[in-house]
């Protein structure tokens, strides 16, 4: 595992230490910052605020960082992936010149996200397989007003699931291995609550 692009590039990040942490691959991971990069949805990474949501070691919301994000929220419940995540940060020696903000917060994803006031550019789901966390995630983003119409969700899950996603438009979709990638934006046909 390392960092693919940008400031941080090339630096190995800590890997899971146990098999429960499911790291994002290497492939998927760098198809998700082409798409990022690329005009194909005029995102812009850097000074970004961006939320990386069931983040395990950290690898996509520190991708994120090493391309210019300037504000990253990492939501794990799992204690094993916190202590990944905060090596892996502390890896990066990041200091106040920087002005990058970072904001680790042990909890579970649904409860975090009512106590969040940001809204967020870049929205990155990376739950365990077969669970409803992105289904409901949606639902909560949109409710505390975390996301408006300028924001975009990147979702992970295994190629066989499927969510309800009403509320949002499906950009794309790409399959990678037993993986796949689910690109989402509000619809502007919905409003937000």
């Amino acid at each position: 595992m390392r960092i693919i692009s940008g400031k941080f590039r090339g630096l190995k990040l800590q890997p899971p230490v146990d098999f429960s942490i499911r790291p994002t691959s290497d492939r998927l991971k760098e198809s998700l910052f082409s798409i990022l990069e690329s005009n194909k949805y005029n995102i812009r990474i850097p000074n970004s605020n961006v939320i990386d949501i069931c983040s395990g070691t950290g690898a996509l919301g520190i991708e994120a960082l090493s391309r210019g994000a300037g504000l990253i929220y990492f939501i794990d419940k799992e204690p094993k992936a916190i202590d990944v995540l905060q090596k892996n940060i502390s890896k990066l020696k990041i200091d106040n010149k920087d002005k990058i903000y970072i904001k680790i917060i042990k909890e579970d994803a649904l409860k975090a996200l009512q106590d969040i006031k940001i809204v967020f550019d870049v929205v990155l789901i990376d739950p365990p397989y077969h669970s409803n966390v992105i289904e409901e995630c949606l639902v909560k983003l949109k409710q505390y007003n975390l996301i408006d119409f300028n924001s975009y969700i990147f979702s992970e899950s295994s190629k066989k699931e499927n969510f309800n996603f009403d509320g949002f438009d499906l950009l794309d979709t790409k399959i990678y291995g037993k993986s796949k990638l689910t690109i989402l934006k509000l619809s502007n046909s919905g409003s937000i609550e």
